[in-house]
């Protein structure tokens, strides 16, 4: 319940804070790494994060060990999560992990929905540093330049 409420109004996942209230316009999302940045279109069932909680999440969370994340401007509804069963034996679809469907989806039908699941729409990936999320793109004042980048 508790991840379908933070979902559904956009809440903080750590400390239930309206995340709209930190940036209207957009929200932070943090997810585990999976070897590539948030894409457009990314489905989720996490909840997004205000940024002082992001820090601690990926500090304290071991699930976020391995991390990204991404400034999202229209997460979107796109369908639920859960555990699927056959609609001729009754029996749950084998699976590690929770099925997603679609709304429009027939199969919703036969899902038992435990999660709400987003589509992240308008994604700005930042940057992993600890103590400070980015923008992609932009310069950490607290970090030198790559030598490289140092012109005299």
């Amino acid at each position: 319940m508790r991840q379908r409420r933070t979902v559904s109004r956009m809440l903080c996942q750590v400390c239930g804070a309206d995340t709209l209230k930190h940036d209207p316009e957009r929200q932070l999302f943090v997810l585990k790494d999976v070897g590539r940045p948030i894409e457009e279109g990314e489905l989720t069932t996490a909840a997004p994060v205000c940024p002082p909680c992001a820090l601690i999440a990926v500090e304290h969370c071991p699930h976020l060990r391995g991390h990204v994340a991404a400034w999202v401007e229209r997460p979107l509804p796109w369908g639920v999560a859960g555990i699927l069963y056959d609609r001729d034996t009754l029996s749950p679809v084998p699976g590690d992990d929770l099925t997603k469907v679609a709304y429009g989806d027939p199969a919703r039908h036969w899902l038992v929905a435990t999660r709400q699941v987003l589509s992240l729409n308008g994604c700005t990936a930042v940057f992993k540093d600890t103590g400070y999320l980015l923008p992609t793109g932009a310069v950490d004042p607290r970090r030198p330049l790559p030598r490289e980048a140092v012109t005299t």
